[in-house]
């Protein structure tokens, strides 16, 4: 009975035994190697994970995102996973169960992605298995560790005390010397983004005709990318990690503009007036960017010259123009419509409402 089974077994192949394959089943190893993401529930990098994936898809290695349980499955863009590539495998993890999260990033991975870790403590199971598989660690950080202004080189001063995101960084470099790089994000908007508040604000106001009160001039510059280029920049680690090894890179766009760039194109959008007025610098209020006289946005020279990264494909002038998908989204959520809280505006501390621009401070 035995004999008859082997050789039933030779006929048919191995394959007769092997278990069905499913929509998420981890595929075979590319050669190009297997890059592990470890996602974040959410938030101002939530998206990134979803847009990594695919980029690093794009260039012939295996994916595995290690995606924070606590993420809601129903939301963007963990909704989307099913329209990954099929080199592309979710794995729905605790990321507070340091052994979990450990076992998940496993010991064959030659690039680690970490878009969770706050702290040191959020690294450390991250960094076991990179150290198990000998992978290059690539840590997304936060520009917003930077105690400067104006136009952010990574050289410039950080907060002191450090942020834990810093300190994620200073771990790195003590346990893998080498073999880490950081990536410094800034403001991201794009697609199956689940944090719309960078350029709502502009639209929702352009949409009810009410005044966009920006701190100061309005003239700071401001960085603010797409999450497909924030991917792009952040892949082209891959094949340059000996000239990434140790270093910090700003992550954004090489596209930037002005608040009142902003201002205008989404009135333009809209069809309307940019009812542009000034608040004093350094007022808090709903206005989504710093409010300092000098602007905060992070210059990208350093990622382009020493990784080659060849810039950023989309503009956020032109994304949130007529045209442009992301007032098309606008509109079509309906979000124009409806009362709007304009409470923390600050609308009583304008400088310029009647003074410098009449009487509904139009922008001229």
């Amino acid at each position: 009975m035995r004999a008859a089974a082997v050789v039933l077994a030779l006929a048919l192949g191995a394959d007769c035994f092997a278990p069905a394959p499913t929509a998420r089943t981890s595929t075979a190893l590319n050669a190009a190697g297997h890059a592990v993401i470890v996602q974040n529930k959410g938030g101002g990098h939530g998206e990134i994970g979803f847009h990594l994936a695919k980029n690093l898809a794009d260039k012939d290695l295996t994916v595995t995102i290690v995606q924070d349980s606590a993420a809601k499955k129903e939301a963007l863009p963990f909704s989307k996973y099913g329209e990954l590539p099929s080199s592309v495998n979710v794995e729905w993890v605790d990321t507070s169960d340091a052994a979990a999260v450990e076992a998940a990033c496993g010991d064959k991975a030659t690039h680690v992605f970490d878009n969770n870790s706050k702290k040191p403590g959020d690294a450390a199971p991250i960094i076991s298995a990179a150290k198990k598989s000998d992978a290059f660690y690539s840590f997304v950080s936060s520009a917003g560790m930077y105690a400067a202004k104006g136009m952010l080189k990574e050289e410039k001063k950080v907060k002191d005390p450090p942020t834990g995101q810093r300190e994620v960084e200073m771990t790195l470099e003590k346990e893998l010397p080498g073999r880490w790089t950081a990536f410094r994000p800034q403001y991201i908007y794009g697609p199956y983004t689940n944090k719309r508040d960078y350029l709502d604000w502009f639209l929702n106001r352009a949409a009810r005709d009410l005044p966009m009160p920006v701190p100061a001039d309005a003239q700071q510059p401001v960085s603010v990318t797409h999450c497909e280029d924030v991917a792009s920049l952040i892949g082209s680690v891959v094949g340059k990690e000996k000239e990434a090894g140790g270093e910090i890179f700003n992550c954004g766009t090489n596209k930037m503009c002005s608040y009142d760039d902003v201002c205008i194109a989404a009135a333009n959008a809209l069809g309307k007036e940019a009812l542009v007025t000034a608040l004093p610098p350094d007022t808090k209020s709903s206005f989504p960017f710093r409010p300092n006289a000098e602007g905060f946005a992070v210059r990208v020279r350093k990622v382009m010259s020493t990784l080659g990264w060849e810039g950023a494909k989309h503009n956020v002038l032109e994304d949130i123009s007529a045209d442009g998908f992301y007032t098309k989204d606008f509109l079509a959520l309906g979000l124009d419509q409806g009362d709007l809280d304009t409470s923390k505006d600050g609308l009583e501390l304008c400088q310029n409402l009647e003074q410098d621009y009449g009487t509904r401070g139009v922008h001229l």
